[in-house]
């Protein structure tokens, strides 16, 4: 279980109605940081001159294979903690970083090379984040419900009792927040994760079948 995505669900529920905003420096960063809007101000304001997030571009050949834990490794090598940085989005002849904006000048001056290898980095803006495109499988099945239990047994191809075992143990996480209620409803966009094992996301939900269970569609 991520503890940046369980932070993050825990933030959402306790912040109730006040004005925030979770930005993560592009639409659907994983790791965002929580900021509190006077009444005055809008939303798209924290995007201009007062974002407190800083875009670094570093930049490689091709030929070289560097995985997102070799430049997490590398960038804290450099001294700074892991809460100033946010996502590290790796392609295949560059590397998107985004960062706190107070450690950007010392990552400037000290982040030259990842592992042995040397790179050239450079100060980018938003707009020019390149986000790699998340590849995803899509599996097909069917439920006699929509219950957390049956959508854990069908995700993760385990018996519906092992999987109603996992949720009471407290080894199930729906949208990042421990779950062990099994016959909790799923909907479409949950995501769910268990420990030990990778995460899944419910797609769609389908019709039913002539036999009364439901289709859906879960991402894996």
């Amino acid at each position: 279980m991520d503890d940046h995505a369980n932070q993050l669900a825990v933030a959402r529920l306790s912040c109730g109605n006040t004005r925030h905003l979770f930005f993560g420096g592009y639409e659907g960063a994983q790791r965002t940081i929580l900021i509190f809007l006077p009444d005055y101000m809008k939303p798209e304001i924290t995007q201009d001159s007062i974002c407190p997030l800083a875009f670094i571009r570093v930049e490689y050949l091709a030929d070289n294979k560097i995985s997102h834990r070799d430049f997490l490794g590398s960038l804290m090598g450099t001294g700074i903690k892991r809460e100033t940085i946010g996502d590290i989005l790796v392609g295949e002849e560059s590397c998107d970083i985004v960062v706190l904006k107070e450690v950007l000048s010392y990552l400037m001056a000290n982040f030259e090379s990842v592992g042995r290898l040397k790179v050239k980095t450079s100060v980018i803006t938003a707009e020019l984040v390149k986000v790699p495109e998340e590849k995803y499988l899509i599996m097909k099945d069917t439920v006699a419900s929509m219950r957390l239990d049956n959508v854990v047994s069908s995700g993760f191809l385990i018996s519906r009792e092992k999987a109603s075992e996992y949720v009471k143990a407290g080894r199930v996480f729906l949208n990042f927040l421990e779950c062990s209620k099994v016959d909790k409803i799923v909907s479409e966009g949950d995501a769910i994760s268990l420990q030990g094992m990778d995460k899944i996301k419910l797609h769609q939900i389908g019709n039913q079948t002539k036999k009364g269970r439901i289709k859906n569609e879960i991402l894996i």
